[in-house]
């Protein structure tokens, strides 16, 4: 019943949504890196409106890619006012050029920390929302429940560790770490190949240099252990407002484990939404719709 009535609302705020937008000069993208954390200089991108941006959001990339694949949404939602901000997860990025290049969630973790309290410094009085994508998704909802006090609002896209064919990825992951858990190891068809059924967009996020295919056993194992601590992190969502989101037509995650996952988050003051024709990528590498623009920033407007 709760689900039902999640995706009812969720529809019904669609129809709130205005159908005609006011865009907004958008400033180039950011180069400079800030210093975030313990003086290590956190790699991220940002799309910033001209004018004071109306919320802050601070958006986390999925397994394998990087802040890049938030450009079009970036740039999208700059150009409705929001100012966007979106960091690379360590292991993944422009980490992959440090000596700090393992995967490494944990500290993750505590550069969305000393990021959360870098904006709320830089930006006084205006709100800010953490947005993340698969394993992104899974990593906001860790930092807020750590941070309530930082975060006023989390979109979480497709965050569920219930992942098709989990079996047998996970015996080849075994296998692998028997033989030598440091040797990477390539997740091109596990991740790509299940993100979308577009042979084009495939053959982009393949070839693209900003995205890291090959992982460790190691990683992978710890990247499995975090995931599956979602249920834990959500459990200590109270108060702050949450939109899950997930899509219908998924091939890698499951929809079914984001709608125990939704089940699991204590606060009231959450949405869930079932994209009816969406894949595994709702919000990076240019799958944002104009229909689902419409919806976040209506849930936006409306969030408590």
């Amino acid at each position: 019943m709760e689900f039902r009535t999640s995706v009812a609302s969720a529809f019904a705020a669609l129809v709130l949504a205005s159908s005609v937008a006011t865009l907004q000069p958008v400033l180039p993208v950011e180069a400079k890196a800030p210093i975030w954390s313990n003086n290590i200089k956190v790699p991220y991108r940002s799309w910033l409106p001209t004018q004071r941006p109306k919320e802050i959001l601070l958006c986390v990339h999925g397994l394998g890619f990087s802040s890049l694949s938030y450009t079009e949404f970036g740039h999208v939602m700059a150009s409705r006012g929001y100012g966007v901000y979106a960091l690379d997860v360590r292991g993944f990025g422009e980490w992959m050029d440090k000596r700090e290049n393992r995967v490494d969630f944990e500290g993750c973790l505590g550069d969305i920390e000393a990021a959360l309290k870098t904006l709320r410094k830089n930006y006084p009085g205006c709100k800010i929302d953490l947005v993340g994508e698969s394993m992104g998704g899974a990593i906001v909802l860790a930092a807020a429940s750590r941070n309530p006090q930082l975060v006023d609002g989390i979109i979480s896209s497709v965050p569920s560790s219930d992942r098709y064919a989990k079996m047998s990825s996970t015996l080849i992951v075994g296998a692998k770490w028997l033989t030598n858990k440091d040797k990477p190891m390539n997740i091109e068809a596990e991740v790509v190949e299940r993100a979308t059924e577009n042979k084009q967009l495939q053959k982009k996020m393949a070839s693209n240099p900003e995205n890291r295919m090959k992982l460790t056993p190691k990683e992978l194992k710890q990247f499995n252990d975090f995931m599956k601590g979602n249920y834990d992190a959500a459990a200590l969502i109270e108060k702050t407002p949450v939109l899950l989101m997930a899509g219908f037509k998924d091939k890698l995650v499951k929809p079914e484990g984001t709608v125990e996952l939704f089940n699991s988050i204590t606060t009231d003051d959450k949405l869930l939404m079932v994209v009816g024709d969406g894949e595994h990528l709702l919000l990076e590498e240019n799958q944002l719709t104009e229909q689902l623009t419409d919806l976040l920033i209506t849930w936006l407007n409306h969030k408590h």
